[in-house]
């Protein structure tokens, strides 16, 4: 089946769209958060990413990109207060 440059091009623009909107909302739904909301969804999320363990190739590095990023993120929501 051929696919056009158009049709193409057309998916990629409605994706970019969708991606706009649900950041839109995402960030309108995260600036009506309590502090005690944000850091329980960042728990949350945390319990996830922990509960996905198991055996998975470079885990050592994965756990230092994530260490890594919850620092960053820990500082920013302090600058934040």
């Amino acid at each position: 089946m051929a696919v056009s440059r158009e049709d193409v091009q057309r998916f990629l623009d409605g994706h970019r769209r969708a991606n706009d909107v649900t950041r839109a909302e995402t960030h309108a739904r995260l600036r009506t958060l309590t502090v005690e909301e944000s850091q329980a969804e960042y728990d949350a999320l945390c319990r996830v990413w922990e509960a996905g363990g198991g055996p998975v190739a470079g885990r050592e590095a994965l756990d230092r990109l994530v260490l890594r990023d919850r620092l960053a993120l820990r500082r920013r929501l302090a600058r934040l207060r």
